[in-house]
């Protein structure tokens, strides 16, 4: 998005911040750091074939077995506790069901300004699927504090996910049609990052309605969708339609690489309240070259034509490493750069700490330093944020 250079007050760019900061606060999990433990695809774990959300049986287990601190003592029942609440009801094999809890607290300081601080519910959304041999449905529903969400039902009701799937050629190419996460770059859990914010592509509410092919097999994992526009918004001119695709080849069990392409139109942008159409054209890597080491990195070319305007284009990057010190703890280093146009550069870095403590139960804390540019001004934007999060 492109600011237009006027003089911002100290008052409209805290709101500008903190409208950036918690307008994207509700998020799904993923992790892309998995790679650590040779999985490179995503389908053996989620629903989603390109990662993120409901998690199968499978992805239970291998969460509570690979993520959670086990303490040094084995068990009694293994994977008793990894099953649908806890394991307190066995679901019927047709169906899998899910749901995410994120409460966060947050302080945020913009420029010369006073800490402002908040406490939210980031997610509380209850998912299921249901399977039928080549036949799949899957939706979820949950509530958000505020009805401004893109992915807003009515009220407070929100619905990120809703689709209905059809499984080709022994299911290794999977069919969709319906409210869809965009087949682009990394999914992470850090959906403000610059690459995320700037190509529109988190697992917040910037799910679009479309048809969605994806393909898993033999090292490659790939989706194309064509984006009808989010049904969810109103009226329709604010609707961007296009295509998002993404493709990842596994080159080692501990390294792949990937591309991602998407292009849209609206015929008035919910951002620069005019006709827009933009670009994002990237590349990313995830690597393991050491067990408790994993490397993440992303850049995106990114391009934007409005009426009566010249291109403009611009740059996201972000680079990640997570150390994995013992199972279940792991400390968080994240660098990342975005130049919007012909503006100037704005960076900024992220430490966090992430303690996968119990079943189905995590705590995360992050600290961030950002150095804005908004309009003419560059802007020093601090943030401490601590969450806890709990799945069914």
């Amino acid at each position: 998005m492109r600011l237009r250079s006027f003089p911002i007050s100290r008052y409209f760019l805290a709101l500008l911040v903190m409208t950036l900061a918690l307008s994207h606060t509700k998020s799904a999990h993923a992790y892309a750091w998995m790679i650590r433990h040779e999985y490179s695809r995503c389908a053996s774990c989620h629903t989603d074939p390109s990662g993120a959300g409901l998690l199968t049986s499978y992805g239970r287990d291998q969460s509570d077995q690979l993520l959670r601190m086990q303490y040094g003592t084995p068990d009694a029942e293994p994977g008793k506790s990894a099953g649908f609440l806890w394991g307190l009801i066995k679901e019927p094999s047709v169906l899998t069901l899910g749901g995410q809890f994120r409460p966060m607290f947050m302080a945020l300081k913009v420029g010369d300004g006073s800490f402002g601080s908040q406490t939210i519910v980031m997610q509380a959304d209850l998912q299921a699927e249901l399977d039928l041999g080549h036949f799949r449905a899957n939706a979820s529903v949950g509530l958000a504090p505020t009805d401004g969400s893109g992915a807003s039902l009515a009220g407070s009701f929100i619905s990120r996910e809703h689709w209905l799937g059809y499984g080709l050629l022994n299911d290794s190419l999977l069919l969709r049609a319906g409210r869809i996460n965009l087949p682009f770059g990394i999914r992470s859990i850090e959906h403000t990052l610059f690459v995320r914010r700037a190509t529109r592509t988190d697992l917040n509410d910037t799910q679009q309605h479309g048809v969605a092919l994806a393909y898993d097999g033999s090292g490659i994992r790939a989706e194309v969708m064509a984006i009808a526009g989010n049904y969810q918004v109103r009226p329709d001119a604010y609707r961007e339609r296009g295509y998002s695709l993404t493709a990842e080849y596994a080159a080692l069990n501990t390294l792949a690489v990937g591309m991602s392409s998407l292009a849209t139109h609206a015929a008035r942008d919910l951002y620069v309240k005019t006709a827009n159409t933009r670009q994002a054209h990237g590349v990313f890597v995830r690597y393991a070259p050491w067990r408790p080491l994993a490397l993440l990195g992303e850049g995106d070319v990114l391009v934007q034509k409005t009426p009566g305007a010249a291109s403009l284009m611009g740059l996201a990057t972000m680079l990640q490493a997570d150390v994995e010190a013992i199972q279940g703890l792991h400390f968080i280093v994240t660098g990342e750069t975005y130049t919007p146009g012909k503006q100037a550069q704005s960076y900024g870095g992220w430490l966090g700490c992430a303690w996968f403590f119990a079943p189905h139960a995590d705590l995360r804390v992050d600290f961030m330093q950002r150095s804005e540019i908004f309009g003419p001004a560059r802007v020093p934007v601090t943030a401490a944020m601590a969450q806890a999060h709990v799945f069914l």
